[in-house]
């Protein structure tokens, strides 16, 4: 589980991202709307700025505590080749000095307001991110406009930025079973799409502050760029705050990425270890296709948690290995099924050909006790979301990356209902699993059947 938690491709969270239809802006461009649930009332805004900037927010009255995420599109995939990192590094830079603030500086202000403030690269975005209380966001909003507008980026910074990028490269190739997933997302992704979002350290070492300068005045731009806000919010004032500090802010437009080839469908990653780890994919629809609904049913029903077939076969009844999951991971353009497992040496043959098999069987013996489980679980997960600024925030900026607007809970909720054993059957007889990747990391290579290989 550690491995897919990483890639965040645990059910649960993919379960999260789901379309129901296109928003509806009134002619001010903003728009506003309440939905009810059972359980949840939600007031949900949008509007986007003359710049291409979309800002996103949810009042949560229950809650003291505001949560803001700034995704701005200067994400890995815009690398290049040979720069593997680049976006990693260059977001480090950025925290290290902005406006008239220091490295330090910037830390001490957003402490000081009691921010807790994160920062992080994904394929698709750099994101700067922080909760805090919700009379404290005056304080953060200038820091944060500082950080995107505004960062120093000096040379005298960058050896330390680059020794902390490269402090957690060596702590994540120190994980066989991140490497494995790492490898998988090579093999299922065409070029550039699968690269690691955290770099590699060859290619983190050879970065200058011209190549970090330039990625920033690139891609760090308002157009794409979202920022969402969730918790006790004043919606009125936290527009007018940010068109203040980021209206006027203007640059050019990025160039699209290009696509290329994908891997060999089969790879093995010599590792002297008595352990071996797994790693199995196909293609699914992204969050934005209907489809998803019962892809990722079916996926959960395959490997999501402690009740899934692959835990309930492959650990608990043949005790084969130590960890073994499934979880689905997307891209706006990709998604793909991903199946872990981490096992002896001894017992790594085995592990794979009983995982081949479950998934086989998945077409055509699916239970509704087994959809009952995967839908009480989905819906529990996106009602607590609400219970968290920090999580509706990150969640809403996300959907509208995805799927170009933000959808009510009771629409997810009534989704989910209408899911049935039917439906997912359908699907799965139409679209069964089929042209495998797999990895493994391990002492020895595995067998890989002629059928899943090819």
């Amino acid at each position: 589980m550690p491995a897919l938690l990483k890639l965040r491709c645990h059910f649960l969270a993919s379960l999260l991202l789901r379309p129901h239809g296109p928003s509806k802006l009134n002619p001010s461009n903003q728009s506003r709307f309440h939905a009810f649930s059972p359980t949840v009332t939600q007031t949900l805004f949008s509007t986007t700025l003359d710049n291409g900037i979309v800002l996103l927010g949810e009042h949560l009255p229950g809650l003291e505590s505001v949560a803001i995420a700034f995704h701005t599109p200067a994400g890995a995939v815009y690398d290049g080749a040979g720069r593997c990192g680049l976006a990693t590094l260059s977001g480090e830079m950025m925290l290290r000095g902005a406006g008239k603030r220091t490295s330090r500086q910037i830390v001490e202000d957003l402490e000081g307001a009691g921010v807790q403030w994160s920062q992080s690269v994904s394929t698709s975005h750099s994101s700067f991110s922080g909760a805090m209380v919700a009379r404290q966001l005056p304080v953060a909003l200038p820091i944060y406009a500082d950080i995107l507008r505004r960062p120093l980026l000096t040379i005298e910074e960058l050896e330390n930025a680059r020794q902390m990028v490269l402090q957690n490269l060596a702590g994540t190739e120190d994980d066989p079973a991140h490497r494995a997933m790492s490898a998988l997302r090579q093999l299922r992704y065409p070029a550039p799409w699968g690269m690691p979002s955290e770099g590699i350290s060859a290619d983190v070492e050879q970065l200058g502050i011209d190549a970090v300068r330039s990625f920033v005045a690139a891609h760090v731009r308002p157009a794409a760029t979202i920022i969402a806000i969730a918790g006790r919010i004043d919606w009125d004032d936290f527009v007018g705050r940010i068109k203040v500090l980021l209206g006027d802010w203007n640059t050019g437009v990025a160039e699209p990425v290009q696509s290329g080839s994908r891997g060999p469908r089969f790879r093995h990653v010599p590792h002297e270890s008595q352990q071996t780890h797994i790693a199995v994919s196909w293609s699914l629809p992204p969050y934005r296709s209907d489809d998803s609904y019962e892809a990722t049913a079916a996926l959960a029903i395959l490997g999501g948690g402690s009740s899934s077939r692959l835990f309930s076969e492959v650990r608990e009844r043949r005790g084969l290995c130590y960890s073994v999951s499934a979880g689905y991971h997307t891209l706006r353009d990709f998604a793909s099924a991903i199946c872990y497992s981490g096992t002896s040496a001894a017992r790594a043959q085995e592990t794979l050909d009983v995982m081949l098999a479950e998934i086989a069987r998945l077409p055509g013996t699916l239970e509704a006790a087994e959809l009952d489980r995967v839908k009480a679980r989905a819906k529990s997960a996106l009602v607590m979301q609400q219970e968290s600024s920090a999580a509706r925030a990150g969640g809403i900026a996300r959907q509208w990356y995805h799927l170009g607007m933000v959808r009510t809970l009771a629409a997810e909720l009534t989704r989910y209902d209408r899911l049935s054993i039917a439906s997912i059957e359908g699907w799965l007889a139409a679209n069964p699993p089929c042209e495998l990747s797999v990895v493994s990391l391990g002492k020895e290579p595995l067998e890989v059947p002629i059928e899943v290989s090819a």
